[in-house]
């Protein structure tokens, strides 16, 4: 489930794109509606694993249970760490993984939607890979006016540089940014949560903390809002029993 969309398309190019300062590290996120209820699609998921085990895929295939937000009930499979060159030349194995698809996964699957998310290391102040998947993760989409990406942007920069400066104990967290597969313009921040008690913020607010290391008359945070159309917010769960994980080299 490795097949590649068109990055950035007609008049809307400079819209979706964004500056280039090296190999971009892609994910590729399918969410699947499942049919028949959760057992059915765990128990597709876990045969279809199979035929990545029998063809001795290196890339990890992590699943996520939606919980909260407008999917709940549904999955999430993701392959990050990829680069779009990576997505070339591999018709055989395509031909043969959307065959077992066929077979295992597709009668479990009401629906799917396939979408291609871009690292943004630039506004993240952790690494995209931190280890071993947290026991759930918060997502919030922003979607963004198209006018305001720049102003976005410069805001998450400014915030990021003023919790460096003050220490402010947020959670360290991912951003990403769509390039094909959804509405967008959108930027997508993932937070690791290992526990309900980590969903509680840090005493002091962001707008203060902003205050403390700008002044009193700071408007980064006004800024970033005035930029941002909606933002949808949703908590997922992992799924290691539903997940692939290479065999260590």
């Amino acid at each position: 489930m490795r097949k590649l969309g068109l990055l950035c398309a007609g008049l809307l190019l400079g819209t979706f794109c964004w500056p280039q300062t090296g190999p971009d590290s892609v994910c590729e996120v399918n969410v699947s509606v499942p049919k028949g209820g959760p057992a059915q699609f765990a128990d597709a998921r876990r045969k279809h694993n199979e035929f990545h085990k029998a063809e001795s895929d290196t890339t990890a295939i992590l699943v996520w249970q939606v919980t909260t937000g407008p999917s709940t009930g549904s999955f999430m499979t993701a392959s990050c760490g990829l680069a779009w060159k990576d997505l070339d030349g591999n018709d055989t194995f395509d031909a043969r993984d959307t065959a077992d698809i066929a077979k295992t996964l597709a009668p479990a699957i009401a629906e799917n939607h396939r979408s291609y998310y871009v690292f943004r290391k630039d506004l993240s102040l952790v690494p995209e890979s931190t280890g071993k998947p947290a026991k759930m993760m918060s997502v919030v989409h922003y979607f963004i006016k198209p006018s305001g990406l720049t102003q976005f942007t410069d805001a998450l920069k400014r915030i990021n540089e003023a919790q460096k400066q003050s220490k402010y104990p947020a959670k360290p967290s991912r951003w990403y940014v769509l390039a094909n597969g959804g509405e967008g313009p959108r930027y997508v921040v993932v937070t690791d949560r290992n526990s309900w008690a980590d969903m509680q913020p840090p005493e002091q607010t962001m707008v203060d903390m902003l205050k403390q290391v700008y002044g009193n008359d700071d408007k980064t945070m006004q800024n970033l809002r005035d930029s941002v159309d909606h933002t949808v917010s949703e908590l997922l769960e992992f799924r290691g029993d539903l997940s692939y994980i290479p065999p260590a080299k």
